[in-house]
């Protein structure tokens, strides 16, 4: 089973629960599968107690509907302040912040480049200083946080 498969197989637990999937990894780990769960929360931030709540729900749900035969590992955390951006949504939610983003190919010699979100058109991310990619194009996009910042604020 891939990524999109087991996203579009537990999607529906979090409908209308204040949730939603930012991220999941589905890997093989000693014989059994390794699945990483990536939550953020409409409202606030994702704490220790969401992710062990996350966790049962979705193993229960996993169990119940069969979606996976033998041994599975269930890892649920939230995406960080380094998170990684993926649907419209996320690109327009960012919106101004500072964007690490990493291409499958290089693109005039590198494959990494730091831009800020300008927006999100016709299916493509817009940054700064006139960079555009596809989705395709795109290996991973991180916000790329002042972590000097983040620990003046803590």
């Amino acid at each position: 089973m891939n990524n999109k498969e087991f996203e579009e197989k537990i999607s529906p637990l979090f409908a209308e629960s204040g949730f939603e999937i930012v991220d999941l990894k589905v890997s093989g780990q000693g014989g059994r599968l390794l699945l990483q769960i990536f939550i953020d929360k409409e409202n606030g931030e994702v704490n220790l107690a969401d992710c062990e709540t996350w966790t049962d729900k979705i193993g229960s749900y996993i169990d119940m509907n069969n979606i996976i035969s033998g041994g599975y590992i269930i890892e649920v955390s939230s995406p960080g302040v380094d998170r990684v951006l993926k649907k419209e949504k996320d690109f327009l939610k960012f919106k101004g912040k500072e964007v690490k983003i990493m291409l499958k190919v290089p693109f005039d010699g590198s494959r990494v480049y730091y831009a800020k979100i300008e927006g999100f058109e016709n299916g493509s991310p817009i940054f700064s200083d006139g960079l555009k990619f596809t989705m395709d194009q795109i290996q991973e996009v991180r916000l790329n946080p002042d972590y000097n910042e983040l620990l003046k604020n803590k």
